[in-house]
């Protein structure tokens, strides 16, 4: 499970420079499917939100079987920098958005959401 949330991270990095800033392209919610990390098969259903204020949520799982992960986010440049709140892992990916779709490259491996109607 240790890995599984560690490719959550995919985000997870936070720095104090004056290039920081927010991406409207990403505010919303979007689904996919979590990779496993060292096979790059999928593993399981995730929602992730980017809110305005900066909050990042990630819904993992469907149902009763649902953990809720809570991050802050930034964006510089073309990478996609957040913190977990209660962990405080920093990680970063490189991220698209093309039409209805956020493409996220973390530690080689490339996952896509489709952004909710």
């Amino acid at each position: 499970m240790k890995q599984i949330l560690f490719i959550l991270a995919w985000c997870l990095s936070m720095s104090c420079n004056s290039q920081m800033q927010q991406d409207a392209k990403l505010l919303g919610k979007w689904s996919g499917l979590m990779k496993e990390s060292e096979t790059g098969n999928p593993v399981e259903k995730i929602i992730l939100e980017f809110k305005e204020d900066g909050q990042f949520i990630q819904y993992l799982g469907e149902g009763k079987m649902q953990n809720k992960i809570e991050s802050t986010y930034r964006i510089h440049n073309n990478k996609l920098i957040t913190v977990e709140n209660e962990t405080k892992d920093e990680t970063e990916g490189i991220y698209t958005v093309k039409n209805d779709t956020l493409t996220v490259l973390y530690e080689g491996i490339e996952n896509k959401y489709v952004r909710f109607k």
